[in-house]
């Protein structure tokens, strides 16, 4: 997903479209399937998203993938 998504971003700041680190946050959280909601919910309460970083959600979100399997 990682790759795929900033793929995409590049592409779009390529064509002029820039986002800010929150909205990138927001829009991963937003592509979670409903399997995830429950991990969704908790970042989005326990986590202050106007400074969570793309690095950081994605890593959480890949500890959380790894606790899962």
């Amino acid at each position: 997903m990682d790759k795929r998504f900033s793929t995409l971003v590049n592409r779009l700041k390529g064509l002029g479209k820039d986002f800010t680190s929150k909205e990138l946050v927001r829009k991963v959280l937003r592509s979670l399937p409903l399997e995830w909601m429950a991990k969704r919910t908790v970042i989005e309460e326990v986590k202050d998203l106007n400074v969570l970083s793309l690095e950081n959600l994605i890593g959480s979100l890949l500890s959380h993938e790894e606790i899962l399997k």
